[in-house]
């Protein structure tokens, strides 16, 4: 039996068009109208006035970034851990508490205009906590703009069997296999199409391609499953949606586009993105006639091309904050130590999980030249690090440049294909230094220390992976120097 929808309030037709007449002229409508919760909000007030206060947030945000001498960045509106909240002294930053401050009005007018969205479009009010969420807020900011008004007492069927209506598919509808095979197709053409214009035209592994387009294919599973099969479940929703994530991660290796390394990496990222795009998917599928599903369909995919443009026009590039630092204490005096760490012999071969998969792995080390000037040159499994020493104090630190560097990793591929581009500078070691502390006892505690460079978006996200990978690189050079300057004391 069709389920009726509670009738939305009745509001005058004069009202509607007095808000698109103002939109439209670049007047917004009175604060005591915008702010009434009662007051149904259609899609064309809503896209302008939301436009409008997204450009002065901007706006206001760029003054206060200027302010402090910074840049304002895409990724800042992304992810929330774009920007610390906190200073390198551990203490809050001003400029934060600066623009939290600017953001109130606009939160508070924003989730207002958002609820009267919401009650116009016969959405549930519960999905205003979206307007929150770091990343899946554009998605969700897009189908609120395109879903159309449910009309006073319109009645929404939601029948036990399949739907059986075909406008727009391609396969016969009516079951949930089909409908999940469809959803799943449709996912990965999304996520395969975002992916080879963006790493293999644009040579960008951006917002575009971790966040955006798992997130759209996600909901674009979810609305074709619910057009296809109406009583589709969120679990059948999710469950394309990650069927799709899986069939693009295997074309991507059949191909050898991409090695099962970094797609391992990603995937707890583009699975989270994908999920979250499904669920708005299937609420909307839900909620929504299916007639009126093309939509937010079609302006959730306008958000593709739009993340493309700006990851081209401003490039992702991140310096880690800090550099990665490692420790160990060595059984010998620093004198001793100083020569194992300007050169050492071979070390055995790798035989740690994470060299096994692939990274790269430190084999040996060896100085031309002595003093500021001289070049080390560290051996990898992937090839020779170039160092050029800028600080040289005998027995207690070595500083050095990066002047080249080899692939970070051996992807894993299924045969010689293309070379992935996320090999060719997308993580840059930039300096290194080793630092040797006196210990009483005739010991010393060595440090080593990386600064590097991602190029690969959300920074915060793939720092997680690569600052555990270089301490890992870390402690076979520093294990391998203390074993060979305790040998050297024990001679």
């Amino acid at each position: 039996m069709p389920a009726v929808r509670e009738p939305l309030p009745s509001t005058p037709a004069q009202a509607w068009q007095e808000d698109i007449s103002l939109a439209a002229a670049g007047v917004l409508p009175s604060r005591a109208r915008m702010l009434a919760l009662d007051r149904p909000l259609r899609r064309g007030p809503y896209l302008a006035i939301g436009a409008a206060l997204m450009v002065a947030k901007v706006g206001v945000d760029s003054i206060v970034f200027a302010l402090w001498h910074r840049a304002l960045m895409p990724a800042f509106y992304v992810s929330p851990l774009a920007t610390s909240l906190w200073t390198d002294a551990g203490e809050l930053d001003p400029m934060m508490i600066a623009v939290f401050a600017g953001s109130v009005p606009f939160m508070v007018v924003g989730v207002v205009l958002t609820l009267r969205r919401l009650r116009d479009a016969g959405l549930p009010r519960w999905l205003a906590v979206l307007f929150f969420a770091p990343f899946a807020k554009f998605l969700f900011f897009a189908v609120c703009a395109a879903v159309p008004t449910r009309q006073h007492g319109e009645v929404v069927a939601l029948p036990a069997g399949p739907y059986r209506e075909r406008r727009f598919v391609i396969l016969p509808a009516g079951s949930p296999g089909v409908a999940f095979v469809v959803a799943t197709a449709a996912g990965a053409v999304v996520n395969l199409g975002t992916m080879g214009a963006a790493v293999w035209a644009l040579k960008s592994y951006g917002l575009a391609v971790f966040l955006f387009a798992p997130a759209v294919a996600g909901f674009t599973s979810g609305l074709v499953t619910h057009r296809v099969y109406a009583s589709a479940s969120g679990l059948q929703a999710v469950g394309a949606a990650a069927a799709g994530y899986l069939v693009t991660m295997v074309v991507v290796v059949a191909f050898s586009a991409e090695g099962a390394g970094c797609l391992l990496m990603a995937s707890p990222l583009l699975l989270v993105a994908a999920i979250m795009g499904a669920t708005i998917g299937h609420v909307v599928g839900t909620a929504v006639p299916r007639r009126d599903l093309a939509s937010p369909g079609a302006s959730a995919l306008v958000l593709l091309p739009l993340s493309l443009a700006v990851d081209h026009a401003m490039p992702v590039g991140d310096v880690a904050p800090a550099p990665i630092e490692s420790v160990v204490i060595v059984d010998a005096p620093p004198e001793v130590v100083w020569k194992r760490v300007l050169a050492f012999p071979p070390l055995d071969p790798p035989t740690e999980l994470v060299f096994r998969a692939g990274i790269a792995a430190p084999l040996s080390a060896s100085i031309e030249g002595t003093g500021v000037g001289a070049v080390r040159r560290c051996e990898f499994t992937t090839g020779t690090f170039v160092e050029p020493i800028d600080r040289w104090d005998e027995g207690r630190e070595l500083g050095f440049s990066v002047a080249s560097q080899p692939d970070p990793m051996r992807e894993a591929t299924l045969y010689e294909g293309p070379r992935p581009p996320h090999l060719d500078g997308y993580l840059r070691s930039t300096r290194g230094q080793f630092v040797l502390e006196p210990l009483p006892g005739g010991r010393t505690r060595l440090i080593g220390r990386t600064w590097y460079e991602v190029h690969m978006a959300p920074a915060w996200y793939w720092r997680l992976w690569s600052d555990g990978l270089i301490h890992a690189i870390h402690l076979r050079v520093l294990r391998h120097v203390a074993k060979l300057a305790e040998a050297d004391v024990a001679q």
